[in-house]
Order: C-alpha cells, then structure tokens, then sequence
C-alpha cells in the first residue's frame, strides 16, 4: 500500500470516528446524569476530548493528502507528529485527574448505581468501535511502516474496544451485586472500574507523548536504529577514509538520516553518487522509509 491509498483510507477513518464521537458524547453525558456514575462521566470526557483531537487530525490528514510542495517542502509528517502527540496530552492530564477522583469515591461513593442503564451507551461505543478497530488493522496489516497518526487511531480504538468489553461486563456484575443485597459492594464497582480505565489512559497516553515529542523537537532517532545505521557504515569501510558527524531526525513515519564520510583526493563524483545509492538501499532495508544522504569530504 502506498502512502497516498493509506492517508486516504486514513481519512475515511477519522469522519467515521469523529461522527462516532459526536453519537457517543451526548449519550455519555446523559446516561451519566441519569444513573449518577462517574465511570461514564469519565467516558464523556474522554469522547469530547477526542471529538477535538480528531477535527485537528481530519485537518492535517487533507492538508496531507494536497502534497503542497511549496507549503511544506519537507513533507507533512510534522502533522502527524503533532496529532499524535495532541492525542496524548489529551488524555494523560484526564487519566490523572480521573485517577485522583476515583480513588476518592472509593471511599465515599454514591448511595446507588443504575448499573443496567449504563450498559447503553457502552454497548453501543463498542459495536461502533469494533468496526473502527477491524478498519484500522486492515490497513496496517497492508503496511509495515503506518503512519504515526494512524497507529494513535489504532491505539485509541484498541483503548476504547477493551475499556468498553470490560465496562460492560464489570456494569453487568455490579447489577447482580446490587441484585443480591451486597450494598457495599456494588457501590465500589464505578469507582474501582474508573481507577483501572484512568490507570490505562496513562499508560497509553505517555508512549504517544514521549515518541513524538522526540520528533517534534528533532531528536535523534532511537539507539536501536542508531546501532542499524552504524551496522550498515560498517559494511562500507573500505569505501571511505574516515567517518564524520552523523544526523539523524524522524519526520512523520519517514527517518532522515544524514552522513559525513571522508575520501581520498581524486574520487569521482560517480563514485560518491554510487556509493550513496547502495548505501541507501541497505539502510532502508535495515529501517523502513528512510530517507538518507551522504556528505562527502575530501581529504
């Protein structure tokens, strides 16, 4: 699959989700009001956020799919970067405001749960969010090397299908608590689903922040890649006299990486030019959509 087949594939996926999002919010907030869980408030919260997140990421992936040379001469992976990166903030500050909020109605929780009402709206997040999912893996499996933006889609759909399947049954077994008289019980199932649904956007949330924040700011790329790039200057030692600075930054899904490498006097242009060819085709062997450019200097 080619990149312009997956941004537009991409695409459809963002407006079906972000339709998704504006069904499931009000009905969050709604259902919350009525049965008094905070488990679902946290839902509607997260939809919201989301509804936001996901406008920005439909803008980015049209401005994307307009390749504008002019505009962006260096590609548009700094949007996808960022999305991604937005997606994460969003719901790491939520995570941890939920996490504090939850972990104190455990001890001072609410006299009643309507806990089959809430099954709602949760039931209908996850027959959307299944389709969403099965989508999204479709395209991934046609490309080894997806985009940024649409692995934080995957991410967020698997969080949402997996958060939905276990409200769903916790809702069920806090019915049958309250259905047999265990008070005490019942009342805690909200809260405690809370602590594990806001301990769960943390630890989704912060892989997104930490990855693209590193190529928002230009960062090298990781060592184990670093290690892959070394891997293949090796196989070339015979080729130059002497290694340079090497610079290395993530745009998107695409990796630049850039190379100073030493030769003798007399070296033809052709030669460099060749060498750098080769050089290329084994890096982008050892690491997928690399973009790489050799610096020659003479000694």
């Amino acid at each position: 699959m080619n990149n312009l087949d997956e941004l537009k594939g991409l695409k459809r996926i963002s407006e079906v989700s972000v339709c998704t999002s504006l069904i499931i919010t009000p009905l969050s907030i709604i259902f919350s009001l009525i049965t008094g869980s905070v488990t679902l408030l946290l839902y509607f919260v997260w939809a919201a956020a989301a509804i936001t997140v996901k406008l920005f990421a439909l803008v980015s992936i049209r401005i994307m799919l307009k390749e504008n040379r002019f505009l962006y001469p260096n590609g548009t992976g700094k949007l996808e970067n960022f999305s991604s990166f937005l997606f994460g903030v969003s719901i790491v500050p939520l995570g941890v405001y939920f996490l504090i909020v939850s972990i104190t109605k455990l001890f001072s929780p609410l006299p009643s749960v309507t806990y089959l009402l809430c099954q709602v709206p949760v039931a209908l997040s996850f027959l959307m969010t299944l389709m969403l999912t099965i989508w999204t893996n479709r395209i991934i499996k046609r490309n080894p090397n997806p985009t940024p933006l649409l692995k934080a889609y995957n991410v967020n759909f698997k969080v949402s299908l997996t958060s939905d399947l276990f409200l769903f049954l916790a809702f069920l077994a806090g019915f049958f608590l309250s259905i047999a008289k265990l008070h005490f019980l019942s009342v805690r199932v909200d809260p405690v689903l809370s602590v594990i649904l806001s301990i769960y956007m943390l630890r989704v949330g912060l892989p997104l922040i930490i990855e693209n924040f590193r190529s928002l700011v230009d960062l090298p790329l990781p060592e184990k890649d670093m290690l892959k790039i070394l891997k293949v200057a090796a196989e070339f030692y015979e080729e130059y006299s002497g290694f340079g600075t090497l610079f290395s930054r993530q745009n998107g899904k695409q990796k630049i990486i850039e190379m100073e490498l030493f030769f003798d006097q007399g070296i033809s242009l052709e030669k460099i030019n060749q060498i750098e060819q080769h050089m290329a085709l084994r890096m982008n062997q050892e690491i997928q959509d690399v973009r790489f450019r050799l610096i020659p200097k003479v000694l």
